[in-house]
């Protein structure tokens, strides 16, 4: 049976990153079947030390220009805040599944930004891969209807999207 997950609409923030595109347990999209941008933890080491772990939405930016235009767009993003257990559970990161194909592009070393807005349930524990996926399916689903909400659209154009 599958694990109901709780998922709440709670408005955060917005808290705004941005920091470089790093390599992350490259799992993402490998295993779960979701490409991800993982955060260069510099960028939001001190500003997430009181945010709740869990799943969150918001919007996201690439800036690299070996990408076509329209992946520079701004994005719908399902983002994954909490401890990584591969460095001990010391270092917190931040996965962004971005909502564009970027049709098998990587952007590690790319520009992000992050605009984080929603909060929408905390980490679990799933007992199997596809529990997890199941899950992530239904963030990305869930997580696209709250920014299709107008104050949450506003956001996609917040300024510092526009700003160098």
């Amino acid at each position: 049976a599958a694990m109901a997950v709780e998922r709440v609409v709670k408005h955060v923030g917005p808290f705004r990153f941005f920091g470089k595109v790093v390599t992350g347990f490259k799992r993402g999209s490998k295993q779960l079947g979701w490409p991800t941008a993982n955060l260069d933890p510099a960028a939001f080491e001190h500003a997430l030390d009181t945010s709740e772990e869990g799943v969150y939405v918001g919007w996201a930016m690439i800036q690299d220009s070996r990408l076509p235009e329209k992946a520079q767009h701004v994005h719908k993003a399902v983002l994954s805040i909490g401890w990584n257990p591969y460095y001990q559970n010391k270092q917190r990161t931040v996965e962004a599944y971005i909502c564009h194909d970027f049709e098998g592009a990587d952007f590690y070393d790319a520009q992000m930004k992050l605009l984080i807005c929603t909060f929408l349930r905390p980490q679990a524990n799933f007992n199997s891969l596809d529990a997890l996926k199941e899950a992530i399916t239904g963030d990305v689903e869930f997580g696209q209807k709250v920014l299709d909400q107008p104050d949450m659209v506003k956001l996609k154009s917040d300024p510092f999207f526009a700003s160098t």
